[in-house]
């Protein structure tokens, strides 16, 4: 009986120290990137970010972006649609083409992770990067978009930093 209980104290103390590793390593992550706080706050959208490997927090961090950077280019295309000004409108039909662009790299990114190409996995997050920035900097001013092209880009920074750890 005293063997069982040993078991289970030394599982339990395992796991915690396992959880406590995993949230660590995703502070180290975001704490690698331009704007930690935005990170953190990114990643916590998903509760499974806090207790995920590293190949899983990229995963998850994928979809996260993914996810964010499908609805941002289906409002950028409501934007364009409703707009009467024709130089507005071809300033949102540039940035959805960005999104458009970003998203086919974020929907390629988890077969690179899956097959352990973690290069590709990163020049993917880089494109998907470069889209936000590029539909960020179409406007003379912050754009519309700017929280949503700021959340997506910080994701796809986080896990070209995690391709970078895991490739090593």
């Amino acid at each position: 009986m005293a063997t069982f209980f040993s078991v289970c104290i030394v599982f339990l103390i395992s796991g915690n120290l396992f959880l406590q590793t995993n949230a660590a390593a995703m502070d180290d992550i975001c704490r690698q990137t331009k704007n930690p706080s935005l990170c953190i706050a990114a990643m916590n959208t998903d509760p499974r970010s806090r207790t995920a490997a590293l190949p899983q927090l990229a995963q998850i961090t994928i979809d996260t972006a993914e996810y964010t950077a499908g609805q941002t280019k289906i409002k950028i295309h409501r934007f364009a649609m409703s707009e009467k000004n024709p130089g507005n409108r071809n300033l949102y039909i540039q940035c959805e083409d960005f999104y458009v662009d970003a998203l086919a790299a974020l929907d390629i990114a988890p077969e690179d992770l899956q097959q352990r190409r973690y290069v590709d996995l990163k020049t993917k997050m880089g494109l998907a990067r470069s889209g936000v920035d590029r539909c960020e900097a179409a406007f003379m001013q912050a754009s519309p978009f700017r929280k949503e092209n700021d959340f997506v880009g910080i994701l796809a920074d986080a896990v070209a930093i995690m391709a970078t750890t895991l490739s090593h």
